[in-house]
């Protein structure tokens, strides 16, 4: 039984149902297991990999010697690799999580109202909207699913990091979906976000996107329905 029932006072949140659809690829955030990435090489590699993948394969079969097996090599190519990211999946479907989604409001909110002013601040809070948010505004649903069973694809990236070597190149694996629609439940204590901050928060997360490899443009998205629920 909830405290509201125990103590027979009002429930303090407001509930409101968000729509979003993502415009292309949401990217997958979560770690694939080292198996996984293994049969994606080989499968690369015997059906005809693109060239970063089998120049990194060249250069793994010259270092480690004629004598090295073709599992040795793909171990020793997934470990140069920088990993692979998926899904996770609940009940058989692909899932976005809700602690990412979330995150995803509080880097919104750090960006649509930097400092601690905003439209509508309580005047005993001292805080900025990111960190207020992370106090009043929960995500319910643990796991948003994707609508899914199986990625749309996977694709190879080229990433170009800085290390104490200089700069270097390399390949991470990434699972997508493409298009997908999420739907989940959005908790607000004392329903105290305006209307007005909802809207610009809204609008800096459907620029910024959602998933991993925002940077690239991916998981760029639109708020299609907001309704109390």
């Amino acid at each position: 039984m909830p405290a509201a029932a125990i103590f027979g006072t009002p429930d303090p949140f407001a509930r409101y149902r968000a729509t979003l659809m993502v415009h292309g690829k949401l990217i997958g955030g979560i770690p694939k297991a080292p198996d996984t990435i293994k049969k994606w090489i080989e499968s690369r590699i015997k059906g005809g990999a693109d060239l970063p993948l089998q120049e990194l394969w060249n250069e793994t079969v010259e270092a480690m010697g004629e004598a090295a097996s073709f599992g040795e090599v793909t171990a020793a190519v997934a470990s140069e690799m920088q990993g692979g990211n998926g899904f996770k999946t609940v009940d058989g479907q692909l899932v976005y999580e809700g602690r990412c989604m979330k995150a995803a409001l509080k880097e919104a909110a750090n960006i649509a109202y930097p400092g601690t002013e905003w439209p509508g601040r309580p005047a005993k809070i001292r805080k900025g909207l990111k960190n207020y948010l992370a106090e009043t505004v929960f995500v319910v649903e643990d796991a948003i699913g994707l609508g899914v069973s199986e990625p749309s694809g996977t694709e190879q990236r080229i990433k170009h990091v800085m290390t104490p070597q200089g700069p270097r190149s390399s390949i991470g694996v990434v699972d997508y979906v493409e298009d997908p629609k999420l739907s989940f439940t959005v908790e607000v204590l004392d329903g105290c976000i305006k209307d007005e901050v909802w809207g610009r928060l809204w609008t800096a997360l459907e620029r910024g996107g959602i998933g991993s490899d925002r940077a690239r443009g991916d998981g760029q998205c639109e708020l299609i329905d907001w309704v109390p629920s």
